[in-house]
């Protein structure tokens, strides 16, 4: 079964002042010039999987101009049911999250309600980026297929926060500093198993969808980089490797080692795609990897998730639009563009046209 959203409303969200639509439950095309708010769309759904957004970190820059708050409100229609997620917002209260009509306490709780995977030119950063965004790329994908996944990954945050406090603290307590390291031990190693699983699966995903698209010419590969030399799968090896470090990390005042500081190797046949790729490799092992949590989160949920691409046509050659079409097929999908060129013999049998513009989105198709 293909999750989909039945309704989206909108606020004073961004630059709608309000809209109301009933997507199709298969391709949904927002085409406008650019910085008419087709982004906006695509940018509240993934607030309503991920409590955030996918631009910025400052709330309030959801808000639009000149108004005391925002609302966002979808329904969405899957295996498990139908569910009302709606997120409030107004100045200088945060935000208020609403399962059914049921406050949710927490962020997290939001997890698993809805499933998305974004491809964005903010995707980019999981190849060409830094190896936080790398981490992030496997903490928002296992946070959405395992919500006990973001719980555990808050309280290791928090450890970790409590231990370099220790580390600069003068005076220093190495006693207070073991036992930091062992509740970061038994939360990281959690963590580590957790991303090199997920890795495994989406490497194997990755090779055959960058195979697809590339035409065969080489081979993708993802592993998972712990930040030591020594591999630490459990708690005891994690220890060590503390137990290594402390010393140093006493006298840097940060901790150097652990799950926070590790990273993704992205091969391409024998070159590192990170440092070395050319922009087109870049570019499609990154829609690889983004495209790869579709099979796993539709695997695993029993529900395949809605798909979001934001201006991703307007770089590909007509071969790759062929193949990222081909994924669009069983699933409902947001797809923005400037124009509708290329896509004119597109024949799906759920297919929707907006028209982004003045703040407004039209259906005309």
């Amino acid at each position: 079964m293909a999750l989909y959203i039945s309704r989206l409303k909108l606020i004073n969200f961004r630059s709608y002042e309000a809209l109301d639509i009933e997507p199709s439950k298969g391709l949904n095309i927002i085409v406008g010039d650019n910085a008419n708010g087709k982004t906006n769309v695509l940018e509240s759904i993934f607030l309503c999987t991920f409590a955030k957004s996918h631009r910025t970190s400052h709330d309030e820059h959801l808000i639009r101009r000149g108004t005391e708050g925002a609302y966002v409100g979808l329904t969405v229609n899957g295996a498990g049911g139908t569910v009302k997620i709606e997120i409030k917002h107004r100045i200088g209260e945060g935000k208020r999250l609403f399962a059914n009509g049921t406050p949710l306490k927490r962020s997290g709780d939001l997890m698993g309600l809805m499933n998305c995977v974004m491809f964005a030119p903010e995707t980019l950063s999981v190849v060409k980026g830094t190896p936080q965004d790398r981490r992030r790329f496997m903490d928002m994908a296992l946070s959405q297929l395992y919500p006990a996944y973001y719980h555990r990954l808050q309280q290791y945050n928090t450890a970790l926060k409590q231990r370099n406090a220790a580390l600069k603290d003068e005076g220093c307590d190495t006693a207070n500093i073991i036992m930091w390291d062992e509740q970061l031990a038994f939360l990281g190693a959690d963590i580590i198993n957790r991303r090199t699983e997920l890795l495994s699966e989406l490497s194997h995903h990755a090779a055959k969808l960058h195979n697809g698209i590339s035409g065969g010419f080489e081979f993708l590969q993802l592993s998972y980089k712990p930040s030591c030399l020594t591999s630490y799968a459990d708690r005891d090896e994690l220890m060590r490797a503390y137990d290594r470090t402390r010393a140093d990390d006493i006298r840097r005042g940060y901790t150097s080692v652990g799950p926070h500081r590790d990273d993704i190797e992205v091969m391409l046949d024998e070159t590192d795609v990170r440092y070395f790729g050319s922009q087109g490799q870049q570019r499609t092992a990154a829609l690889a990897m983004k495209l790869s949590e579709i099979p796993l989160v539709t695997e695993i949920k029993n529900d395949a998730p809605v798909l979001l691409l934001d201006d991703v046509f307007s770089e590909l050659d007509d071969g790759r639009k062929s193949k990222l079409i081909r994924a669009m097929e069983g699933r409902q999908c947001f797809l923005t563009c400037t124009s509708l060129d290329g896509l004119e013999t597109l024949d799906m049998k759920d297919m929707a046209i907006f028209e982004c513009s003045g703040g407004e989105l039209i259906r005309i198709e």
